[in-house]
């Protein structure tokens, strides 16, 4: 079957994960002892396989080209100090426990180690509730690198993995997942309903940065969310992972519409049906603190924008920047102390980008400029509903103005910031200083010899820096910032189509100022890309059709009106509405 078709049988699903290694920042581990290479936190973390073929010395590596040394930088998880005798028995027998904080237990995953294919035989896990063992289950003669054992208890605060027996005579236990998420998918009669919104940039096309939501309706089974075992983890930042899938070849084949937190829990005690309203992670960006961009020359905004993402926690893998930005050189770059979604909102102004969240879960910077994949899915009057073409002031201009702005550095030398601090003995303390003014090449100095600046990162007019008492007693410090003072004017460039103001009269549109933007050129550049853009006054198109999730914000596709009209459309927009079928309001722009 196939979306196109009519009639069709359209598939929704949304899995919720409840407690997984990312939302589980508490966990502690702890372990009967630990070979010299072992990594006893890699149990709840992924992935759950080694780097290598460890080759040990115990008897159980051969010389065939397939064993490698051991190193400290490598993924091995945690690696027991006692051995098993002949048969893989422990005398005495090794463990790890984890602690964490109180939730149900339904799955739990043990995997050895899959390289060396070696795994625990004889096993047992304790489930505790605040230290007292609530349930035991005991593991005879598994054959199995991997298991999954299914306790199902509620309000459980830790587990230990004791084992008996090993695979392998004479080895060490090694466990590279000791860890299992809390999670339940909702589909079917479960599932009422539920709603996806993405957006690649506002209906009034700017350059900004956008985040996606959802809301879902799902069955409250034996109170499970108010009275049962879920009651402790109706908390924010749930992970929610919506579905829609279609059946092909017997099978239903789920397409993934992204990865969302939830921000509120409707549970009401006069219904069966709990609401869940969540967003994606670029909300998050709103309450982290972002310490700013020191001032350096020559820095591209591919560079700067790495430097925030970076700082905000995420992986190089978690974000995908436009290599265009590479391009976007400020001669003198700063930014000041703010928080993580307007640092990106300040290189969107500057590099005419748009910042959102893909369903992958993953940050991405596009640029105007930037080529759209084109994508085969066709909206057309036989699955359409309705059809609207809308034109805004934004939409349309003939005078564009930009500005720019000039940066000079003074040779004075300023003081911007003096707190006083006091440490007790040997303590270390973590500062955040805002600045009076912004400052470049800003210096920490203190006033007392004992109390060391260890750690000091600036930006142009806010820092953090570590300060530490290296003395047996508490110690009062002042720390001095000093820096050279900056000074910024505002210059503006504004392009005109003259031919257009003769016949429609003025319509002025002013980007944002942004101090990434420093040059006549610059400005003129992107004065002259908007006006080219902005003239025409195509305006955005918004459709209601059958839907297909193959349409993801970003592609270009080709929609037909009633008239037999086709326009290439950027798409800017989806909204899915999934209650049993689907239908999608998509709105893309005219390129």
């Amino acid at each position: 079957m196939k979306y196109s078709d009519n009639p069709r049988k359209v598939y929704g699903k949304v899995e919720i994960v409840y407690a997984d290694e990312e939302l589980s920042r508490d966990i502690k581990v702890a372990v009967s002892g630990n070979s010299q290479i072992s990594h006893p936190n890699e149990v709840f973390r992924l992935p759950s396989e080694p780097t290598i073929k460890a080759c040990t010395m115990d008897g159980n590596s051969t010389m065939d080209g397939t064993f490698q040394m051991m190193g400290d930088d490598l993924i091995v998880g945690w690696w027991s100090n006692t051995g098993a005798d002949g048969n893989g028995v422990y005398a005495s027998k090794p463990y790890i426990e984890l602690t964490f904080m109180m939730r149900p237990i339904i799955y739990w995953r043990i995997i050895g180690d899959k390289k060396l294919n070696q795994y625990p035989v004889d096993f047992t896990l304790q489930y505790k509730r605040n230290g007292t063992i609530v349930k035991t289950d005991t593991v005879k003669d598994n054959t199995e690198v991997e298991i999954v054992v299914v306790p199902k208890v509620e309000d459980i605060t830790a587990v230990r993995l004791t084992i008996e027996k090993w695979s392998h005579p004479n080895a060490v236990a090694k466990i590279l997942r000791c860890f299992e998420r809390v999670y339940e998918t909702y589909e079917g009669d479960s599932l009422l309903s539920f709603e996806v919104g993405e957006e690649l940039c506002s209906s009034e096309g700017n350059y900004n940065i956008n985040s996606d939501s959802m809301t879902v309706s799902i069955y409250n089974e034996d109170r499970k969310f108010d009275k049962g075992y879920l009651r402790t983890l109706m908390l924010l930042d749930r992970k929610l992972y919506p579905f829609i899938g279609i059946e092909q070849n017997g099978e239903i084949k789920y397409k993934p519409l992204g990865v969302f937190y939830s921000d509120e829990w409707d549970i009401p005690q006069d219904s069966q049906w709990v609401k869940c309203t969540a967003t994606d992670r670029m909300m998050r960006l709103q309450i982290k603190t972002y310490v700013g961009f020191p001032l350096i020359e020559n820095v591209s905004l591919y560079e700067i924008a790495e430097d925030v993402l970076t700082k905000m926690g995420l992986s190089s893998a978690e974000f995908v920047i436009t290599e265009r930005l590479k391009d976007f050189v400020v001669d003198t770059a700063l930014l000041p102390k703010t928080t993580g979604w307007d640092a990106l909102q300040e290189i969107a102004n500057a590099g005419l980008c748009k910042v959102f969240v893909d369903r992958e879960n993953r940050i991405v910077i596009k640029c105007e400029e930037d080529t759209p994949e084109y994508n085969p899915t066709e909206i057309n009057p036989g699955n359409m509903f309705s059809y609207k073409s809308n034109i805004t002031l934004t939409d349309f201009s003939n005078s564009v103005s930009v500005d720019y702005c000039e940066i000079s550095i003074k040779d004075d030398m300023i003081e911007v910031a003096e707190p006083e601090i006091r440490l007790e003995p040997n303590e270390t303390k973590t500062l955040t200083i805002d600045y009076t003014s912004e400052v470049a090449y800003p210096n920490a100095t203190s006033n007392n010899a004992s109390v060391r600046i260890i750690s000091y990162e600036s930006g142009v007019n806010s820092c953090t820096c570590v300060v530490k008492n290296n003395t047996g007693t508490a110690q009062t410090a002042v720390i001095t910032i000093t820096g050279n003072a900056i000074e910024i004017n505002t210059r503006t460039v504004t392009v005109r189509d003259e031919e257009s103001i003769l016949l429609y009269g003025i319509v002025e549109y002013s980007h944002p100022t942004s101090e990434l933007v420093q040059s006549y050129e610059q400005a003129e550049y992107m004065a002259t890309l908007l006006l080219n853009r902005m003239k025409a006054g195509e305006g955005s198109i918004t459709v209601v059709w059958r839907g297909n999730p193959e349409l993801e914000v970003g592609l270009a596709y080709d929609c037909i009106d009633r008239f037999g009209d086709k326009e290439r459309l950027l798409c800017e927009y989806n909204k899915f509405t999934y209650d049993g079928g689907l239908k999608q309001e998509t709105r893309g722009r005219k390129k």
